[in-house]
């Protein structure tokens, strides 16, 4: 018996060390983190078998049960209804990566086990993805600095990249995980000096500012702000760290953007101009969503109040692009990864490899279907975690672990933000884990 404790306890360690990995592998590259996270599910299906999916199921899992068999089926119809005997590579590339996409169905109920089961120690996972984001927030900075990092990645213009190399996703990478090093304290450090608290609170929430406006991403810059003043505002306990942040924010916005500023702040200049761009940008967004944009094929010009406007934001055109191609297979799609080619089949321009934004891209691939199946599971999260907690007599409301992966979420599905593909490796996996996390831990209630 005691054997058997030993070798649970062991096996409870490993997963718990590659689940703590996930933050380093998504530093690390596609190839770690796919590699990481299969050994999760294979480490944790060897252990628990059939235990995994021995449990009620309730409305959200049967959606997104039903949205990936969806994904599956209409891949296999689209791949059978354009067989020809002499397949094109595009197609085949199609369904195998609709068929391979399941693991993130794996992924999502492995993990819902693992954190319904205690299994896993989400203490050392905000332990974990802080001393990663400390680390790339310092990268930002020694880069920023000397205009290569410690791995001798080069500044490009006003967009630093950090230990990510030629992607300039540190932006990205540090709105989704660098609110647990904010959280890491008051959840599981108890600091009785306050002055020593709203020190620490300053001074964390000053780099990552800092590390977020260097970066050069906007909207993750965005995010990040709106998600930590949601915080501090709904969470009571909370509140009187407001002040503190909107302080901290200014200070940091004055510093780098005073033309007086000398030695590292003098290359600030780019940035400067660079953040007077974006009233225009928003704009050109808003236009977008109102539908005044020339839809036709062209869009790029828009009429406002009687006067042309020039639409210049590639992301807007790569919006109108994922539009246009879902006009053309409106209700189901042919799979996943398909826009390329459906864009082009289309004739529309600026054909990327995605529109960047999940709901055009869904909606470009999926169709009707598949994007209903998905904002249903979106919004019985959102219930079941944020109204619940927030807005609701729920005992969920005393969770505040939950807390930060709740607004990830949130901000993981803001309709307007720019983002890489659904499918991709390092967003899937990113969306699935927080979303097993969120719907685990808003069924604990405690």
């Amino acid at each position: 018996m005691l054997n058997k404790l030993k070798a649970l306890n062991n096996n409870n360690n490993v997963i718990n060390l590659l689940f703590a990995a996930i933050p380093f592998s998504f530093i690390a590259g596609n190839l770690v983190l796919n590699l990481n996270t299969l050994l999760i599910i294979i480490i944790s299906f060897i252990i628990f078998k059939k235990k995994i999916f021995s449990f009620n199921y309730d409305l959200l899992d049967k959606i997104i049960i039903i949205f990936f068999s969806y994904i599956c089926l209409i891949s296999l119809f689209n791949y059978f209804i354009n067989y020809n005997g002499n397949q094109q590579l595009m197609d085949i590339m199609i369904l195998k990566k609709s068929f391979f996409y399941l693991r993130f169905l794996l992924l999502y109920f492995v993990i819902r086990y693992l954190i319904r089961e205690n299994i896993i120690n989400l203490k050392i996972f905000f332990f974990s993805a802080s001393i990663c984001s400390l680390f790339v927030c310092l990268d930002l900075v020694y880069q920023f600095t000397y205009g290569f990092d410690i791995f001798g990645y080069k500044a490009v213009s006003r967009r630093l990249s950090g230990p990510f190399g030629d992607e300039l996703v540190a932006g990205s990478y540090l709105q989704r995980f660098s609110i647990f090093l904010i959280f890491i304290i008051p959840l599981f450090y108890k600091i009785k000096d306050k002055k020593l608290l709203f020190l620490i609170f300053f001074l964390l929430i000053g780099l990552i500012l800092f590390s977020l406006i260097i970066a050069g991403n906007r909207m993750p810059l965005i995010l990040f702000i709106v998600i930590i003043i949601s915080i501090l505002i709904l969470e009571k306990g909370l509140r009187k760290f407001i002040i503190p942040f909107i302080l901290v924010f200014f200070i940091i916005t004055m510093t780098i953007f005073n033309n007086n500023s000398k030695h590292v702040f003098n290359k600030t200049s780019e940035y400067k101009s660079h953040f007077k761009q974006i009233n225009k940008k928003v704009s050109e967004f808003v236009v977008f969503f109102s539908g005044k944009i020339d839809r036709s094929g062209k869009g790029e010009i828009v009429v406002i109040n009687g006067k042309q406007m020039q639409i210049n934001n590639v992301y807007v055109k790569e919006f109108n692009a994922g539009y246009q191609t879902w006009l053309e297979n409106k209700f189901i799609g042919d799979g996943v990864k398909s826009f390329k080619k459906n864009c082009q089949i289309a004739n529309v321009k600026n054909c990327g490899a995605h529109p960047h934004n999940y709901y055009l891209e869904i909606l470009a691939d999926l169709g009707l279907v598949g994007f209903v199946l998905i904002f249903s599971s979106f919004s019985v999260l959102v219930y079941r975690s944020f109204i619940k907690k927030y807005f609701l007599d729920s005992s969920l409301r005393y969770n505040h672990i939950i807390t930060p992966f709740i607004f990830l979420f949130l901000a993981e599905i803001f309709p307007i933000r720019t983002t890489g593909s659904f499918f991709s490796t390092a967003n899937a996996t990113y969306f699935f884990l927080v979303m097993a996390i969120t719907i685990a831990l808003s069924k604990k209630e405690t």
